[in-house]
């Protein structure tokens, strides 16, 4: 084999290069598929939501630009960053945003790229992810015939929440509180003493590396840890409680706006509730399981690889051709048999006309009101498993066909959540989690139309 060394010696410079983009590239199929009118209706009332109510002034929003790189976000799971650096640098991703068919066309800023995806409500963002499965029926992709339902967690962006880190941080709150108004404030607000975040760090290592005898040993250690917290952050905690909310939305820092919110909301209750939890053994109802996300309640499905998640419940429902209908997360848990008559109505809305032939579920949605609501619908297969009781042998009256075709939810749902946030979120407030979720549904979507489009998947 003969070796070419030219240009190793040599220097490069930038300059224009001409690239061709087939009609055939996927991306270009996908924009072609999609119907961009029918998207910006969708987005249309987020965006006229200004805080002077005059949406229509200032410098205009390339609407197709913008919808573009956010499809494009979802698809390939980006960052905002990531989403800026791949339109300038991709071809086929400046044709998918408008480049040609957009007038004084412009890659947007990532800061731009963040600032529209926040405009939209999470409900939008549910209402993006079920017009894509629409949009693959009216293709002939899908068939909207047959309804799989399940649900999965989504875990929030947050460590495990055990009570010990959480004192830590709540100690790490107030001190750097207590620094900054002793720093650049200190003539406008009282003496705050120094909180000493090495001692209730030192108390921590104890707990977790040193191996105590018996349960009282670890509870004292705990015990121990709680009163040096107390002890620590007891004025400063009082000093952000009187806090006035006119001054805390002043010309603070963000991150120490953030801090005095989330210490003032739910300080004093977190160490009232470890307290009662040291005492008595039990944990207080409503107790937090993190300062900066309150939309999180704990589940525990019994699997192998994770006992407990801390997040939310999304309720999922394929259609024929494995696309996903997302429902509305009105609670943080959405139990299964509460959301069985929603999802069917949901489907109902969105495929107005189309009779529905089959239903399958698990057995944890099962319920004789659920199964009432499926004959009412005129469903002509039912696939609503029912828990086999131990005393009885009984067949839980599902067919094994429709057995195994619930089961195959599963790994779409694996798929999902590999490249997405629907497994677990980047997002830090409760509303951008919950939207991240359905996000990750409409770039599964997205995907799957892209596999139709190109004849990698026969409809």
């Amino acid at each position: 084999m003969s070796i070419c060394h030219s240009g190793l010696t040599q220097r490069v410079y930038g300059k224009t290069v001409s690239i061709i983009v087939a009609q055939e590239h996927p991306l270009i199929r996908l924009a072609n598929a999609l119907s961009w009118e029918t998207l910006a209706e969708l987005v249309m009332p987020d965006l006229r939501m200004t805080a002077k109510k005059k949406w229509w002034v200032g410098r205009p929003l390339s609407l197709r630009v913008h919808l573009g790189a956010y499809v494009l976000q979802q698809l390939f799971n980006k960052t905002d960053r990531q989403t800026e650096y791949g339109i300038k640098d991709n071809a086929g991703y400046q044709l998918f945003c408008g480049k040609d068919i957009v007038k004084k066309w412009n890659c947007p800023d990532h800061t731009k790229i963040e600032e529209f995806r926040s405009r939209l409500t999470a409900e939008t963002q549910q209402k993006l992810a079920n017009q894509l499965t629409r949009v693959a029926t009216q293709l002939g992709f899908a068939k909207a015939e047959q309804l799989d339902i399940d649900s999965t967690i989504q875990e929030a962006n947050m460590s495990y929440p055990s009570d010990v880190n959480l004192l830590g941080k709540l100690t790490a709150k107030v001190k750097k509180v207590r620094d900054y108004f002793m720093t650049h404030v200190k003539p406008l607000c009282p003496e705050l003493p120094e909180v000493d975040l090495k001692k209730v760090k030192s108390h921590i290592r104890d707990y977790f590396f040193k191996k105590p005898n018996n349960i009282q040993d670890k509870q004292s250690l705990q015990r121990k840890l709680w009163h040096t917290v107390c002890t620590e952050v007891k004025q400063t905690l009082r000093f952000c409680e009187n806090f006035e909310e006119i001054l805390i939305e002043s010309k603070l820092p963000w991150n120490i706006r953030t801090a005095i919110i989330q210490i003032k909301e739910h300080g004093k209750k977190y160490l009232l509730d470890v307290s009662h939890f040291i005492r008595k053994g039990t944990i207080q109802s409503g107790k937090i399981l993190s300062f900066h996300a309150q939309a999180v309640s704990c589940f525990n499905k019994n699997k192998l690889d994770r006992r407990l998640q801390f997040g939310r419940n999304f309720q999922l429902g394929r259609v024929f051709g494995n696309f996903f209908i997302v429902g509305r997360c009105e609670t943080v848990r959405q139990e299964d048999k509460k959301s069985m008559q929603s999802m069917i109505k949901l489907h109902q809305e969105w495929f107005s006309g189309t009779t529905l032939e089959s239903v399958t579920a698990d057995k944890g949605y099962y319920s004789k009101a659920n199964e009432k609501a499926l004959k009412d619908a005129q469903v002509k297969k039912l696939g609503l498993q029912k828990p086999i009781r131990k005393k009885t042998n009984s067949d839980n009256g599902v067919s094994e066909k429709l057995v195994n075709r619930r089961a195959g939810i599963e790994p779409l749902i694996g798929h999902v959540k590999h490249l997405g946030q629907l497994g677990k979120s980047r997002m830090k407030s409760d509303k951008t989690t919950e939207a991240s979720g359905y996000a990750a549904i409409m770039g599964f979507n997205g995907r799957q139309l892209m596999r139709y489009l190109m004849e990698a998947a026969v409809p």
